[in-house]
C-alpha cells in the first residue's frame, strides 16, 4: 500500500476517534446539566413546601400583627391574627396574640372572649388558666371600686367553673356575697336588666354553681351556694311571676344541703305561692266588672281561715298590719330573728300594679258574728294614681231599712271611693244584692 494511502486512513481513523469523543462529551454535559436542572427544580420545589407549611404561615400572620401594633394599627393586627386562625384554627399562639392586641386596646371583655374562645376550640389547658386569671381580676377590681353586680358574680362563678378548687376564686364568690345580700335590702331578683331579668340572671348562675358542687362535693363551695340560695338581708324583693322557679331552686339546694334556713326559706315561699293560688279567682271576679261572685268567695273556708289565722296573729310566714295586701307583680321577703315571713307589695310600694286585694282583719262581732271584709283595688288609669278607685265589701250584721223600721240582720255593704286630688267621693249600697237595698253618695 502507498504510503501516501496509509497516512489518509490513519488521518480518517484519527477524525473518527476525535468525533467519538467529542460526542462523548456532549451526552457527558447534557447529563450534567439535566442533573443540575433536576437539583434546582427540587430545591424550589423544597423551598416552596416549607413555606406553605401552616406553622410557618401562622407565624408570618403573626409577625404582620406585631408590626401592625407598632404603628397602632390594630384593626389590621386583629385582622392579622384572625387570617392566622384561618390557617390553623387550633393555633394557640394566635389566640394569645390576638388577646394580646385587645389588651393592649385596653379592651378587657374582649380579650377574655378570645381567650375562651381558644380554649374551647383547643383545650388549651394554658389559656383556660389565662382566661380563669382575667376573670378573677376583674371581678377584684369590681369589688374594689364598689361595683359589684350579678356580672362580678358571673365572673367569678365561671373561674370556680373552671376551677372549683380554687381559694382565689372562694373569697371572690365570699367577698360578692357580702357585697350583693349583706345589705338591708335587695331588689336584685326583680330588677329589670338591659338583657333581662335579674332574677334570670342570678337563676342561671345558682343552677352553675349547683352543678359544679354536685360533681365536685366541694364543702366550701356547697357552703358558698346554700348563702347565695338563703340571702340574708332583711328584706328582699322577688317578682312574684318567680316564686315558681324560686321554690324549685331551693329544692335542689335542699337536695345537696337542707340546712334550717333553706327549709325555712322553702316553706314561707310555699306559702306565697298558696296565697297566690287562693286569691287567684278573687281576681278574676273583681276584673270580669260582675262582682257577685265575690259574696261566695268571701264565705269560702279559705277565706274566713285566713282572715281568723290574720286577726289571731297566727298567720304563718305571711305579714300584715291591719290589712294583709295580695297583688301579683312583687313578693317582699323579710327576715328578722332568723324567722321568715312574707308580704305582697301594696300600691304605695308598686304603684304599677295590675290590681291589689285587701283582706281586712280587725277583730269586730256584731251579734257574735264576726265580720268578713275584703277590698279591692284595680290599676291605676293611664299610669296615674288618680282618680284611685277602692272596691270594698263587706259582711256585718247591720240595720236594715224594712216598711220604714230597721231591723238588724247579716246583709253585705259595697261601697265604692273615688280618689282625686281634692279629695274623696262614696257610693255605699247597703244590703247589696238583697231585697231591701238602698243607696248612699257622700
Amino acid at each position: 500500500m502507498e504510503e501516501k494511502e496509509i497516512r489518509r486512513k490513519e488521518a480518517s481513523a484519527a477524525a473518527r476517534e476525535r468525533r467519538r469523543k467529542h460526542r462523548k462529551r456532549v451526552v457527558m454535559a447534557e447529563k450534567i446539566a439535566i442533573a443540575l436542572a433536576g437539583v434546582v427544580i427540587l430545591a424550589g420545589a423544597a423551598a416552596t413546601v416549607i413555606y406553605m407549611m401552616p406553622g410557618i404561615r401562622v407565624d408570618k400572620q403573626l409577625s404582620a400583627a406585631d408590626e401592625f401594633v407598632e404603628t397602632m394599627d390594630y384593626e389590621e393586627a386583629i385582622a392579622s391574627c384572625e387570617e392566622a386562625l384561618k390557617i390553623d384554627s387550633k393555633s394557640v399562639k394566635a389566640y394569645r396574640a390576638m388577646a394580646g392586641v385587645y389588651l393592649t386596646q385596653e379592651d378587657r371583655e374582649a380579650a377574655e372572649q378570645v381567650l375562651y374562645r381558644g380554649w374551647e376550640t383547643t383545650q388549651d389547658e394554658g389559656l383556660l388558666q389565662e382566661y380563669c386569671v382575667h376573670l378573677l381580676n376583674d371581678a377584684v377590681a369590681d369589688i374594689n371600686e364598689g361595683n359589684c353586680s350579678l356580672d362580678t358574680l358571673d365572673k367569678t362563678v365561671l373561674s370556680v367553673e373552671s376551677n372549683p378548687y380554687s381559694e382565689d376564686g372562694i373569697k371572690l364568690l365570699d367577698a360578692c356575697y357580702e357585697r350583693l345580700f349583706m345589705t338591708e335590702e335587695s331588689r336584685l331578683f326583680c330588677e329589670e336588666e338591659e338583657d333581662g331579668c335579674g332574677f334570670d340572671r342570678y337563676l342561671d348562675i345558682m343552677n352553675r354553681l349547683l352543678t359544679t358542687c354536685e360533681e365536685t362535693q366541694n364543702e366550701e363551695l356547697k357552703a358558698e351556694t346554700v348563702r347565695f340560695a338563703a340571702p340574708e338581708n332583711d328584706t328582699v324583693w322577688l317578682a312574684v311571676k318567680h316564686i315558681e322557679d324560686y321554690h324549685n331552686l331551693l329544692e335542689r339546694v335542699a337536695a345537696l344541703e337542707n340546712t334550717d334556713e333553706i327549709r325555712e326559706l322553702t316553706a314561707c315561699i310555699e306559702k306565697a305561692m298558696w296565697a297566690q293560688d287562693i286569691f287567684a279567682d278573687a281576681f278574676a271576679i273583681f276584673e270580669s266588672g260582675d262582682f257577685e261572685p265575690i259574696k261566695d268567695f268571701m264565705q269560702s273556708e279559705e277565706y274566713i281561715s285566713i282572715r281568723d289565722q290574720f286577726i289571731e296573729g297566727s298567720m304563718e310566714y305571711w305579714d300584715g298590719k291591719t290589712y294583709i295586701p295580695v297583688s301579683r307583680e312583687i313578693l317582699m321577703l323579710s327576715r328578722e330573728d332568723g324567722k321568715r315571713t312574707f308580704s305582697f307589695a301594696d300600691f304605695d310600694e308598686c304603684p304599677d300594679t295590675a290590681g291589689v286585694i285587701k283582706v281586712w282583719g280587725a277583730k269586730q262581732e256584731d251579734a257574735g258574728v264576726q265580720r268578713l271584709c275584703i277590698s279591692y283595688e284595680p290599676a291605676s288609669e293611664n299610669g296615674e294614681y288618680y282618680p284611685h278607685k277602692t272596691y270594698e265589701f263587706v259582711y256585718l250584721y247591720s240595720n236594715v231599712t224594712i216598711d220604714g223600721e230597721y231591723v238588724p240582720q247579716m246583709n253585705y255593704r259595697f261601697e265604692t271611693r273615688i280618689a282625686t286630688p281634692e279629695g274623696t267621693t262614696s257610693t255605699l249600697i247597703g244590703d247589696w244584692g238583697g231585697a231591701h237595698e238602698w243607696n248612699i253618695e257622700y
